[in-house]
């Protein structure tokens, strides 16, 4: 409520049977005070509070109301509290069961929309509240990229600042790797999310690698050679397209081993199972180590690239803007 009308109010009435002159013109003072009091309590009454649309954010990004609960740190029930109160005020409902999932109608759609518009304007307007702790920063990445390339090599820059506390946070739902507690976090993908802000960092190359003795056993010298091997596949990454590159006319592997994860898929191919199609930056170790080796110098450009992203309407930290400083010298240099 504006200081003027709490001051006013807090006095007592000028109004009186008699109305003129300077206490005439009090007493319209402080009957437009009492008005914007009630104004302001009616609007406060029928607004939802800031957790409520935090509490709506969160819930539909996720399609949990577990989910939301674990990143604003409160309870499950609270976050269906809030949703439930907030559904009767609208006299709409905006999520409906989904099997596990807690999915948004068009109309929760709708209002998130909104809301995550008017809180990316409460960022920009106090952007002392991003999510920054000083001397520490909090970095979210999927589990494959942490060990296979980042942590080995995170030293480097924690002794460029000998200050700063850094927590890397190992995270493999992309539904959840941005939460509220982390300061940036690093994804590959499209760059199109839409409760993150992106930069790219560096884009990716896709070539086929095995074990060394894997490669003598078949006799592996031409990409025609890959017709009596077993190709390994990762769930998200098709084999077509450096087929086509390597003018190798085969089918889409579909037998033998497929998994989800490219750690898991290197560590395949070490134990000698068969080939496997790797982006660049997960095989820098295993190559330098003679674990794998590289099959033939064809290469494709994968549609997808590294980022860096951090909370939308904030700005990047100086912490999180060093550390992505740092993450390109180090992704180019492992690149060439």
């Amino acid at each position: 409520m504006p200081g003027f009308v709490r001051k006013l109010l807090s006095q007592s009435s000028p109004c009186g049977r008699t109305r003129v002159g300077r206490k005439q013109d009090l007493c319209k003072r402080y009957e437009f005070a009492r008005t914007v009091k009630n104004i302001h309590t009616t609007l406060m009454r029928l607004l939802p509070s800031m957790q409520t649309l935090r509490a709506l954010e969160a819930a539909a990004r996720l399609e949990s109301y577990s989910g939301a609960a674990q990143e604003l740190d409160v309870t499950h029930g609270a976050i269906s509290h809030r949703i439930r109160k907030l559904e009767l005020q609208l006299g709409a409902t905006l999520f409906r069961r989904a099997g596990r999932r807690m999915a948004p109608t068009r109309e929760a759609v709708t209002l998130v929309a909104q809301v995550r518009e008017s809180l990316g304007m409460l960022q920009r307007v106090f952007p002392d509240v991003a999510h920054t702790t000083p001397g520490r920063l909090v970095v979210s990445v999927h589990p494959s990229l942490a060990t296979t390339w980042l942590v080995p090599r995170i030293g480097s820059y924690l002794r460029t600042m000998p200050t700063l506390s850094v927590e890397v946070r190992s995270v493999a739902d992309l539904g959840e790797f941005l939460s509220s507690s982390v300061d940036v976090a690093i994804r590959y993908g499209a760059g199109t999310w839409g409760n993150a802000i992106g930069e790219r960092l560096a884009g990716e190359v896709l070539f086929p690698v095995c074990a060394p003795a894997y490669r003598d056993s078949h006799r592996i010298r031409t990409p025609g050679d890959l017709r009596r091997c077993r190709l390994l596949r990762h769930t998200w990454q098709q084999w077509q397209p450096w087929l086509r590159a390597a003018r190798v006319r085969l089918e889409e592997p579909t037998g033998h081993l497929t998994v989800s994860d490219t750690a898991m898929l290197l560590e395949a191919a070490v134990a000698g199972e068969g080939v496997a199609l790797t982006r660049g930056l997960f095989a820098t170790d295993h190559l330098s180590s003679g674990r794998l080796v590289r099959l033939f110098d064809i290469t494709v450009e994968d549609s997808f690239s590294y980022y860096l992203t951090w909370h939308p309407g904030a700005p990047l930290s100086p912490a999180g803007a060093t550390f992505r400083d740092w993450l390109r010298a180090e992704i180019a240099t492992a690149q060439h």
